[in-house]
């Protein structure tokens, strides 16, 4: 069964990002990264959809019609590598998150479909007395 519209959050602190061919740690980044199924043919893997930086800016993933290639869109592309990169410990750190939280979201709506099977083998068992 695949969830297709989950997502979670992946807080991250004191990330570094790669500037001039190398990690740059003069400059660190804090806030959140919205992690989102990457879809039925990567039913396990996530991408970065949002960001909200811990001083309130959001930024969006860069698409055709918000590719405007500025700062905020290269910012994004920079912080979403390193969480999309299961080579970078912050990647690692992210999969796995995405990983419980995607099992948990699976073992819930498991649940839930066994309760509502249960409730209609009730409802019918009532019906036909």
């Amino acid at each position: 069964m695949y969830a297709s519209e989950f997502s979670c959050e992946y807080s991250f602190d004191e990330l570094s990002i790669r500037l001039c061919d190398r990690w740059e740690t003069g400059l660190l980044l804090y806030g959140r990264a919205e992690l989102t199924s990457a879809g039925a043919d990567y039913e396990d893997e996530f991408y970065v959809s949002a960001i909200r930086l811990d001083g309130g800016a959001r930024l969006a993933r860069p698409n055709a019609s918000n590719n405007a290639g500025g700062f905020e869109s290269e910012l994004f592309r920079r912080i979403a590598s390193v969480i999309e990169d299961d080579k970078t410990h912050a990647g690692r750190h992210a999969a796995e998150l995405f990983a419980i939280e995607l099992e948990q979201s699976r073992e819930t709506d498991h649940d839930q479909d066994q309760k509502i099977k249960q409730e209609r083998n009730l409802e019918l068992l009532v019906a036909s007395h």
